[in-house]
Formats: C-alpha cells, structure tokens, sequence
C-alpha cells in the first residue's frame, strides 16, 4: 500500500500525568508515511508532541485497548476516529477459538499457525471444561450420534481458549480450521495439517458471532469475581515465565511455547493472557529496583501491551525448576546468548537487555511466589 505524507490514522488516548495526579485525554495521530506520530492534549488544543519519526511505533500496536510507549509516556488507546475505524478496523470481530486435548508439544504450532493467519490474539488461558460447557458449545450438533464421544475427548484433557480477533473473525477462523474431518479438509488448514479424526481435530470454531460472544464470557469471564474457568496454576515447585509484549506483537509466542514444551525438561502446567498496569510490573519489578540501570523501562515495557505469564514445571520433580529453566532462557542481554548460548530463547527472540523476549524468576526461592502474582494476583484485578 502506498501512502501520502498526510495519511494520517486518528486514535483516542488517555495517559495518567503524575504531576497533576489525574488522566488527560489525548488525540494519537499516526503517520504510516514515514512512521510518525504526533500528540494532541485535546483539553487544550495544544501539541503534546509535535509530528515527529518514531520507528519503534508500529501501526499494528494501536489497537484500541493496547497501551503504547511513546518517549516513556504510557497513552492507552480507549478509541479511534470514524474514519480511521473505516479503514482499519471495518468488519473486525471476536471469535471464539478452542484448542482440544491435543499434546501440549502441538500447541506452539497451533499458536504460529493462528497469527501467521493474521489473527491476533487478545485473550487466552488453559484450563479445563465441563460436560454444561462443551453441551454448551456443542449445541449446533445435539442429536448427532457422535457428540457422547466428542463431549467425553473435550472434557477429559485440557484445553486451551483463545479470543481472535480479525476481519470477519469468525468465518475466517472457521475457513482456517477445515473441515471437521481431516481426511477431507483443505490442503493448508489446521485440520489437515494436525488433526487426527472427526472427533480429535485439533480445535474447535464458532458458526455466529453471537455464539462466539456468549462463549467467550462463559470461557474468560468471572461469576462473583471467580474465574467460571479455573486458572490452572498449582503455585507449587514452579518457575514463572513472561512472554514480554514485543514478542507477543512480534508473533513469536508459538515459537517459544514449542521450544519450552518439546524440551525434554519441561511442560508448561498454566498459560494465561494478561494487560499489566505500570503500577503492577513497579511491584513485580520491585527487587531490580536500585539494581538495574534498565529497571524503569523494564517496567514500562511490561505494560506496553499484553504479555503471557506461564507456570513451567521440570518433568523430573528433583530438579531445581528455576535454576534449569534459566538456563533455557539464557542471560538477560539477547546479544551475549547469541555468543554463548545460541539456541537459548532469548538469543533467538530477543532483540536487546529490554526487549529480551522472556521473564524469568531469578532466585530459586521466587519462582512459587512469581506464578501467584500474576495467577493469584493479576487473575482478580
């Protein structure tokens, strides 16, 4: 596509100003000529920042309910303008997406398979449902002799559910997935790449958008400020893993749940989605705090977006979790793993000491009180 120097996409932003202890709204106008940005303070008509090149800024980051870093001012996008939303976002839906009981070492190819198909990602966690749930989902094909049998795959394992979000997300998302016989499914689609049978195809898709929607509160929401899916974090001999955000927008989350669970040490026993706010990762953060030069913008990246928090296990149960699976990550700067440790995640994700693809606990005695935080925690704000 080829743009013009006034090109602009017009977003609506508000940042919380410390000085004067209260949010301002803003107007986010965004350049993809040549990736500039400017500010607005809408209250006072005035240029917060006037039009200027900021290459760390990509169009696909402004999604409305994603938080930007501009020069370390935090704007969380709450809206955009009619015709920005006309262009960028026309026909964008939800859909509900459920990975089966499949071996967990699929999973990260399942993930690269659903953001290379341009889906993003805006909610997930892995857990397990019950036979009300999958009647629930399964209701299009009650009478069918073959739902007993569905209905027992789905709800003996664990399961892995996604909200995706995409142009005409639901019948896309059912296009990708093939038909429900793999045998019979498209060359290319996820079916036919990894399904076994009718009944053990991989995942699962929504017909309407309206079941999509009632799904994804019955799989992601609260009843009485209790999950109605129970996170599956046990907060026992663990290490806590986070996917950082440049790496969820850099489509990399596949790639890195394959290397952690086709590893001969390791399985991930929770996986969960999660929006962290700055006031949140100063407190994860707090024990770098005086330690690290990178410390606040350690903290400001973590906010910048989603991250995904894991509760990893070492599948010999004498091992020191914390210790081995730090050694899986490798160091905190990208640029001496790629010397040192070349097939470490961080040498092949990470692009510096800030952006290094991954969290993970240092001090073995962390590693419990990590996973809380986030599952515990973060999973009732």
């Amino acid at each position: 596509m080829v743009f013009d120097y006034f090109d602009k996409y017009t977003f609506l932003c508000e940042m919380y100003d410390e000085n004067a202890d209260e949010i301002v709204d803003l107007v986010l106008n965004f350049f993809p000529f040549d990736n500039s940005v400017q500010i607005i303070n809408s209250r006072k008509g005035k240029n917060l920042l006037k039009r200027v090149q900021l290459s760390p800024l990509k169009l696909e980051m402004l999604q409305i309910g994603n938080i930007v870093n501009i020069y370390s001012k935090l704007l969380y996008v709450k809206d955009c303008a009619p015709v920005t939303r006309r262009t960028l976002f026309s026909n964008v839906q939800s859909t509900f997406a459920l990975i089966k009981p499949v071996p967990s070492s699929s999973h990260g190819k399942i993930i690269t398979f659903i953001m290379k198909k341009g889906f993003r990602i805006v909610r997930m966690k892995n857990g397990k449902i019950s036979k009300d749930f999958a009647m629930e989902l399964y209701k299009s094909i009650a009478g069918n002799n073959m739902l007993p049998i569905i209905i027992d795959y789905v709800t003996n394992g664990e399961v892995i559910g996604l909200e995706l979000v995409a142009p005409d997300a639901v019948k896309k998302w059912r296009q990708c997935l093939g038909a429900t016989d793999p045998l019979e499914a498209a060359p290319g689609t996820l079916r036919q790449l990894y399904g076994d049978n009718k009944v053990q195809n991989v995942a699962h898709g929504c017909n309407t958008q309206e079941e999509a929607l009632q799904m994804l509160e019955l799989f992601f929401g609260y009843d009485k400020g209790i999950p109605r899916i129970p996170f599956r974090a046990t907060f026992k001999d663990c290490t806590c893993c986070v996917i950082k955000p440049h790496a969820v927008i850099e489509g990399n989350v596949g790639s890195i749940l394959e290397q952690i669970s086709t590893s001969d040490k390791f399985y991930i026993s929770a996986i969960a989605m999660f929006s962290v706010k700055l006031a949140n990762t100063e407190e994860f953060y707090e024990i770098y705090k005086g330690v690290l030069p990178e410390y606040e913008d350690m903290c400001i990246h973590m906010a910048e977006g989603k991250c995904i928090s894991l509760e990893v296990k070492c599948k010999d149960p004498s091992m020191n979790c914390v210790c081995e699976f730090r050694k899986l990550c490798g160091p905190r700067d990208p640029d001496l793993c790629r010397q040192l440790y070349p097939d470490s995640i961080r040498a092949q994700y990470g692009k510096n000491i800030i952006h290094n693809a991954v969290h993970c606990t240092d001090l073995p005695e962390d590693g419990e009180l990590e996973v809380e935080y986030f599952f515990k925690l973060m999973a009732n704000n």
